[in-house]
Parts: structure tokens; sequence; C-alpha cells
């Protein structure tokens, strides 16, 4: 049964692989943790030469390894919490056409939420931006999402039962989620490593993902054509 759920997920994680993500191996609420960003170059013919990660507030960065081949800005925290780190591509190491790589960021304690959400601005090599910044409303994966860190699936995943199939007397309810949804590739169960193809990566929490499925966690993926990355003037 496992390994027909965790097939299923193998074949919903190429499509959501080409989405801006983060991990974190063993991250928890109320403790530091080394945040990996996955960035995919997805446009044809230009290449990445920019990254900027949004920590939203609560997020602090203690350190930012370096990025071999790329320079690093750190930001002062802004008015409103939140902080940017930015990666710049020096020449000859701009991130090629279907190629991707990982950004390190060591953080303070993290929130006591169930799940924590990143922005991210890639800049190509053209001028051109994709905002990976839009939150998941419903069942509906968005085309453009932002990363999202889950620190506690079940409070994520938890969803009160249909009214139809409620019971007479009182009203059993189901604990809220904390903070925003995500979606169900970004459950994570271990880091990934270093650049290159990544299949062996992903797989952990491919596995992990099964298991919430095979216990009757309710996820829903929309699997969409492979559109052109948004980009913004």
């Amino acid at each position: 049964m496992l390994a027909a759920v965790a097939g299923s997920l193998l074949l919903v994680a190429g499509p959501a692989s080409a989405h801006v993500r983060v991990f974190s191996d063993g991250a928890k609420e109320g403790q530091p943790a080394t945040l990996r960003f996955r960035v995919p170059s997805e446009k044809a013919d230009v290449t990445t030469v920019r990254v900027d990660v949004t920590l939203p507030r609560g997020v602090t960065p203690t350190a930012v390894p370096a990025a071999a081949g790329w320079t690093v800005r750190r930001g002062a925290a802004g008015a409103d919490g939140t902080t940017h780190v930015v990666w710049t591509a020096t020449a000859g190491h701009e991130l090629k056409p279907d190629d991707h790589r990982y950004f390190d960021v060591r953080v303070g304690p993290l929130p006591d939420e169930a799940s924590v959400a990143f922005d991210a601005a890639q800049t190509y090599s053209d001028g051109s931006v994709v905002d990976w910044d839009e939150a998941q409303k419903g069942t509906a994966v968005p085309d453009f999402p932002a990363p999202v860190l889950v620190l506690d699936a079940a409070a994520v995943t938890a969803s009160p039962a249909p009214e139809a199939a409620a019971p007479s007397g009182p009203a059993a309810t189901a604990s809220p989620a904390r903070g925003p949804a995500a979606p169900a590739p970004s459950v994570t169960a271990a880091a990934p490593g270093g650049g290159g193809q990544d299949t062996g990566s992903w797989l952990p929490w491919s596995v992990a993902g099964a298991a919430v499925l095979a216990a009757g966690a309710a996820v829903a993926v929309r699997r969409r054509p492979r559109a052109a990355p948004r980009s913004r003037g």
C-alpha cells in the first residue's frame, strides 16, 4: 500500500519540483534551523542571475553560508519585520536553463506556527522577474506558489469533517490549522543534498508524505501544463 502511494507521489513531484521550494532537515518550532531554498531556472533562452528571498517577521537570519560563484547580501530588517537575503551570480556562474541549485540561510528559533511561508523573486538575464509569492487558497495549487516550510504536518492537513457526515449530538471539532496551508509536496522530511539532479533527494519526503496520505490526510493536487514563468516589468 505504502509503495503504491509513494509511486503516485513521485508522479506529482515532477511538476512541483519546478517551483522554488524550501527544505530544512529536522526543523522544529522554537528551534534554530538551516533553510535550503531550491531554485530552478525555467526559461529556455535566458539564465537566472539573481535570487531575492524574503524572510517573514519572526524568522531572523543568523548566518548565510557562501554560495560558490554567487555574492550574497543580507539586508537589515524592515519596518514590517521582514528581511531580504539576495544572491547575485558572478560572470560565468549564472543558473542555466533547466538547471537548479540550493541557497542556504541559517536562522534563529523558528516561530510557533504550523508552517512558515517565504517570498522569492527570481531575476533572469533578460531583466524579467518571476515572483514566487502566491498563497494557496483551498485545494487549488497556484501557478507561482510561495515556498512553504511545514513544521506541523498534522495541523496543516487538519480539516473539519463534512457536515453531512457529522454524527448526531454535540459536534466534534477538528483542530484548526495554524498559519497558511501548504501544497502537499512541501511537507519536508529531510533536506536534500547539493546541486544537480535531485530525484533521490526528494524521495524521503515523498515517502513521508505517502505515510500521511495512507493515514487518511486529505491532499488535493491540480495537475496543469507547465506554464511560462510570470514576469513583472
